[in-house]
């Protein structure tokens, strides 16, 4: 049986950068060498990066890792998680695992995330507030001033998540540094998984006020961050040009995936992400079409909330055989 073509992960079609999988292969010399106990290193090469202190930085398994230390860190029992529905599948699972209750605000119609009725939804026992931009599963975006707005709003004592996973590939990005100058509860994520192709990895960090950072770097795990990690993000981080020629490169097959889907009367969500949504009311048939293409994609079908199918970017030849899927669905159901 052919495998499909896996476009239900949010992975970048391409392998590590040249540079990155040049310093891997040096690594592997070593593998039978531990880590760092904790990535003091790592972190001052982000840090420095960002242009921040290293106090403001966490490092640990990817964003994912990082959400589960911001609950662990703030959410003590009794204590809720609010967030957008639907989003990324990490944040119940996540919170479950913590035994923090969620409370879900449904996404706007045109997939973004209604910043007046989340912070209504604020309540005593909320202690966590998730913010995705670009967002998981739709690849909308909060503009700079509405998330400002939106913040200020937000109690001092309840810490905002603004998960940051797709940053890479949107137009445009809040300015990190007035962010944390004006909001001391926030906490920002980023990861190496997606735009960098370093999912395998495991590999993020979160930013932030030095006050919610040490609470967060209290749960980093010894020996969490692998030194394969630690020897491919500072290669990652020096190759900013070959990274934006990546970028570039996913942008301009999403836009010819948003634009092909249109030319066969589809219609997706606009996205500053590297993955389209395309709204249905039946997306467990559409997710099937596309397997009876040779695709897999990602069925969002939360009850009471916005319904479709996250359909990630390839590289052409998977968007040749998205199209062709749903082409042949269509003449088939005629």
């Amino acid at each position: 049986m052919t495998a499909l073509i896996p476009l239900n992960l949010n992975e970048s079609p391409y392998p590590p950068l040249p540079v990155v999988a040049a310093a891997l292969h040096e690594w592997v010399r070593n593998a039978n060498r531990y880590p760092e106990f904790v990535p003091d290193t790592l972190r001052t090469r982000v840090a420095d990066h960002l242009g921040v202190p290293g106090e403001w930085v966490s490092i640990g398994a990817g964003a994912t890792g990082l959400a589960y230390q911001v609950l662990q860190a703030f959410c003590p029992p009794g204590g809720r998680m609010l967030t957008a529905v639907p989003t990324f599948d990490g944040y119940p699972i996540l919170a479950d695992l913590a035994g923090v209750p969620v409370d879900a605000v449904p996404l706007r119609p045109d997939g973004g995330a209604d910043l007046v009725s989340m912070a209504a939804a604020i309540r005593t026992e909320t202690r966590v507030v998730v913010l995705c931009s670009p967002h998981n599963p739709t690849g909308s975006v909060i503009n700079e001033p509405d998330l400002h707005r939106f913040l200020a709003r937000v109690p001092r004592d309840v810490v905002v998540i603004l998960d940051q996973a797709y940053f890479e590939f949107a137009d445009y990005t809040p300015d990190l540094h007035l962010l944390l100058l004006h909001h001391p509860n926030l906490v920002v994520l980023r990861t190496f998984s997606k735009a960098h192709g370093l999912a395998a990895l495991r590999v993020g960090y979160a930013v932030g006020g030095v006050h919610v950072i040490s609470k967060v770097r209290r749960f980093e795990v010894p020996f969490a961050v692998g030194s394969a990690a630690s020897i491919a993000v500072p290669a990652a981080l020096e190759a900013t040009d070959a990274l934006r020629q990546r970028v570039r490169a996913v942008r301009a097959e999403r836009n010819r995936l948003q634009t092909n889907l249109a030319d066969i009367g589809i219609t997706s969500l606009p996205s500053q992400a590297n993955h389209v949504f395309v709204p249905t009311d039946r997306p467990a048939q559409l997710a099937t079409d596309l397997v009876d293409g040779g695709v897999a994609a990602k069925v969002c079908a939360a009850p009471g909330a916005l319904r479709g199918v996250r359909i990630t970017v390839g590289d052409t030849d998977a968007t040749d055989s998205v199209i062709a899927a749903l082409i042949e669905d269509q003449s088939v159901s005629a």
